[in-house]
């Protein structure tokens, strides 16, 4: 539902973030004032959704699934800005282009010429026009589809450890005088049937600020006021939030909401729904192809016989290494930080990565140790282990790994 620019990780945002259903006010650039919580994997959106918090009386909720975790909530038309706005002068501007691109291209000619731009704006969403729209949705599970549709393989130094769901409360947007600032739009055209399937409508926000501050300020007066700092995040909440999930089970969440009948086919009923809906499929059945190739290469690989040897190579054992690991990981006072469950996972991570990668002379090969402190240091980040300690305790975990041993003049098999 989103395509913004990508921006670097900040580290430090994820140690002020907590988990379900606590929510906190980091403050920062990534979220601003927007409440944020975090759980542990999509599997979890089931079980918050029965919680009493999507489940208020005479409220209605709205969703909005993120790609990336530090996508903020600009409509396309703001982006061009660097405080994340949308000015009434550029608003004017390309809604009398767009009026005259698609004169004689619409079969209805009353959008070009009635005064209502909200319906125009519309027609200019779905057809990929930049404009000051939101797109939104009535269901939680359209929002975690747009979140995980796409693919979002790291690039370089930049990473995308989680996902995101936004929630808005519409009633409170919708109410007389509360929220004049931020409309909801539910369009009366609707020719290709994308807002029915996918339970779609927009907000149109007033031009000269972001929808988060325009929510906040309507709220400042009768709701903020007297509510102490620390109680902040959690009022806010019941208006506007930010849920984290984590990156990871991208296959399996949409396969999970297929069965649900959410995915392209149903969400875009035209050719480009259709066509998305196979590459899906076809990509889908040729990873579990190559992923089968893959075993059945270990089996055989395994089922070769094992060249003689003269002395026993030794390894150590999984469990073991794990622990070592955790000690290492535990040692640095910034750790601290970082919960013992989470300090496991990441161990067994670890292990796992270096395992793939420690061949029988990789202490002698200087490609392959940078490969494997490489593909430790994505694990650490992954997980949100402080930067300040990361690479000295990368020294010390390879200090603990034992080197396979293989006697003089062994060949390799």
């Amino acid at each position: 539902m989103s395509d913004q620019p990508e921006e670097m990780l900040d580290t430090k945002h994820f140690d002020n973030v907590p988990e379900w259903p606590v929510f906190a006010v980091t403050g920062d650039l990534v979220s601003g004032r927007i409440p944020v919580t975090r759980v542990s994997s999509w599997r979890k959106l089931p079980e918050l959704l029965e919680a009493p918090f999507f489940n208020r009386p005479k409220t209605q909720l709205i969703f909005r699934g993120h790609r990336r975790y530090d996508w903020p909530l600009t409509p396309s038309l703001g982006r061009f800005d660097t405080r994340r706005i949308i000015t009434q002068e550029v608003a004017d501007a390309q809604l009398r282009l767009f009026r005259r691109a698609v004169r004689g291209r619409l079969s209805d000619r009353t959008l070009v010429e009635m005064e209502e731009e909200y319906e125009l704006w519309s027609v200019g969403q779905h057809h990929g026009l930049l404009t000051p729209l939101l797109d939104w949705t009535y269901s939680p599970y359209v929002a975690l589809f747009f979140a995980f549709e796409v693919d979002d393989p790291r690039q370089g130094e930049l990473e995308n450890p989680y996902r995101a769901i936004y929630v808005l409360n519409k009633t409170h947007v919708e109410a007389a005088d509360q929220c004049p600032d931020v409309s909801v739009l539910e369009p009366r055209k609707d020719d290709h049937g994308r807002l029915v399937n996918q339970a779609g409508l927009f907000t149109y926000t007033s031009y000269g600020n972001t929808l988060e501050n325009f929510l906040i300020q309507s709220l400042q007066d009768e709701v903020l006021q007297d509510v102490p700092e620390d109680d902040e995040a959690e009022v806010l909440s019941n208006y506007l939030c930010k849920i984290y999930i984590p990156n990871e089970d991208r296959t399996d969440c949409l396969r999970h909401l297929r069965m649900m009948n959410v995915h392209h086919a149903s969400l875009f009923p035209d050719l480009i729904g259709a066509s998305s809906f196979c590459n899906i499929m076809v990509a889908e059945e040729a990873q579990q192809m190559r992923e089968e190739e893959i075993v059945k290469r270990k089996q055989q690989e395994t089922e070769k016989p094992l060249p003689e040897i003269t002395e026993e190579i030794e390894v150590e054992p999984a469990e073991a290494l794990i622990a070592e690991f955790q000690k290492v990981l535990s040692a640095p006072t910034d750790s601290a930080q970082v919960e013992a469950s989470r300090l496991e996972l990441i161990a067994r991570e670890l292990a796992a990565e270096i395992a793939r990668n420690q061949y029988v002379d990789w202490e002698k090969r200087e490609s392959i140790k940078a490969a494997m402190r490489n593909a430790a240091r994505v694990v650490l980040r992954k997980y949100g282990y402080p930067a300040s300690v990361r690479e000295e305790v990368l020294d010390k975990l390879f200090e603990v790994v034992v080197p396979v041993k293989i006697t003089e003049g062994q060949s390799e098999s």
